[in-house]
């Protein structure tokens, strides 16, 4: 009984890495990591607001360049260097402070 138990418990914590967890707010973003299947570290940076990630959410892309869809306005740049910022910690290691 013990053993399905555990079992039970890995399986949910797979689970539960494979989403996106906030792990910091900074000057209006929203600084979000998951761990893909071979175990790497996403990271990804929003302005918080309503909306889906791709069509109604300020973001930075992979390459930190700033994406904002139509009908939004851009955040300004010391906001943008703070979520970049994040962004280097988030993605440099496992560990974020």
């Amino acid at each position: 009984m013990k053993s399905i138990f555990l079992l039970l418990v890995l399986i949910g914590t797979s689970a539960l890495a494979q989403n996106f967890q906030t792990i910091d707010r900074i000057d209006g973003w929203l600084i979000e990591r998951k761990v893909d299947s071979e175990q790497n570290h996403v990271c990804r940076a929003s302005v918080v607001g309503g909306g889906s990630w791709f069509s109604a959410r300020v973001r930075l892309d992979r390459n930190d360049a700033l994406v904002v869809p139509n009908g939004l306005t851009s955040p300004n740049e010391e906001s943008l260097a703070s979520a970049r910022e994040a962004l280097r910690l988030c993605r440099s290691s496992l560990l974020y402070f």
